[in-house]
């Protein structure tokens, strides 16, 4: 693979300037599996505009429910699988034909109903001005854009772990919540028939993350760290979130680390945590998530360095001008293993942001910027 150099891009919705940090391909590459969570929340601001448009405990006329939450404390009550469906009714139209001529039909809802609590998450551009109380509102018409933004922001959440970035999406979660499938569009299939047959495909798909997730959720110490991971290398790497309160236990499970896999998912954690603050605007905080977990001692230097340098590279690719902390969180990444192959490209960030960076915040980040990021 080519090492040339790569530039972070300049320009963020969020400041219209970002510091660039020169790096090398391959380095880029290497951190890719714990940046990856990052990256793709990014590309979920194509929603930030696009709000719920329902929100409700109970199922509509056509046996829909429009709480995310709710249908899944119910799946799990029901031993049933979630299916969900993102939609945008009233402005794209392969949204009202999937709708129309197969999800809302009664064919389709009796019988996928024995097996499935079916969530829709509707959004559209009109429904997001519900989140804003008009100049000079009421209590009351104040109160209500609050609880309408409150439900925005929980949606947010589902689309960033779900990684939707187009209308229709539909997926298929066990009735503890854990990924099985996503379901691409297809205009070729056109009938309720056609869509249970393709959704009675995958349940051999279902009863193997099932049977993984109560495997995981036996035993204890060393043989339940190993049914943990057996479920998380199972799972698509895109939507390994949702077994986060599962993998979080890891360290407590294994405090001799007698599996090796600790610092596995320590940084996991780190990467599921980061991502959600980085989802809320708190790019500091995020940043911090990672230089914590590489500070607490429980990652190798390996995954101590790269989880130093993604705090640096996360906050130089956002635009934010604390030099202080970017240097200071690379130079960490950098001291975390000198000999690694990848040392000489983050020193070469390091010495980029410095050249570029307005002097004071460049010496004081030369000065023990290392101690400040730990």
């Amino acid at each position: 693979m080519s090492d040339e150099t790569t530039q972070i891009p300049e320009g963020t919705p969020e400041t219209g300037k970002s510091t660039k940090i020169k790096v090398s391909k391959k380095l880029i590459i290497t951190i890719a599996s714990i940046a990856a969570g990052i990256i793709a929340a990014a590309a979920v601001v194509f929603f930030v505009v696009l709000p719920l448009t329902k929100s409700s405990a109970k199922a509509d006329e056509f046996g829909w429910y429009h709480d995310y939450d709710a249908a899944k404390e119910l799946a799990s009550k029901q031993n049933k699988s979630v299916l969900l469906l993102v939609s945008e009714t009233g402005e794209d139209e392969y949204s009202k034909t999937l709708k129309d001529a197969i999800l809302n039909t009664k064919e389709f809802t009796a019988a996928a109903k024995k097996d499935f609590v079916l969530v829709n998450i509707d959004v559209t551009q009109a429904e997001y001005q519900k989140t804003v109380a008009p100049e000079n509102a009421t209590e009351k018409e104040q109160k209500a854009a609050d609880a309408n933004a409150a439900k925005f922001k929980r949606n947010m959440q589902i689309l960033s772990q779900y990684r939707t970035q187009m209308t229709p999406s539909v997926y298929i979660a066990t009735k503890d919540g854990y990924f099985v499938s996503y379901i691409v569009y297809d205009s070729s299939i056109t009938t309720p028939a056609a869509y249970l047959s393709m959704l009675a495909d995958k349940t051999e798909d279902i009863k193997k993350v099932n049977d993984l997730a109560a495997a995981a959720g036996k035993g204890s110490g060393i043989e339940k760290v190993k049914a943990i991971d057996t479920l998380y290398e199972a799972t698509d790497e895109n939507y390994r979130d949702f077994l986060v309160d599962v993998y979080r236990e890891v360290p407590e499970l294994d405090r001799k680390n007698e599996s090796g896999l600790v610092s596995k998912y320590v940084l996991a954690t780190a990467n599921s945590d980061a991502v959600r603050l980085y989802t809320e605007g708190d790019y500091p905080g995020a940043a911090k998530i990672f230089a914590d977990a590489a500070a607490g001692g429980k990652l190798n230097k390996t995954d101590a360095q790269q989880s130093y340098y993604t705090a640096g590279y996360l906050l130089g690719s956002v635009g934010s001008q604390d030099y202080t902390a970017i240097i200071g969180y690379l130079q960490a990444a950098y001291d975390a293993d000198p000999e690694s192959e990848h040392a000489a490209a983050i020193q070469q960030a390091i010495d980029y942001v410095k050249s570029t960076a307005p002097s004071a915040d460049a010496n004081a980040g030369a000065g023990g910027s290392s101690t400040e990021a730990k």
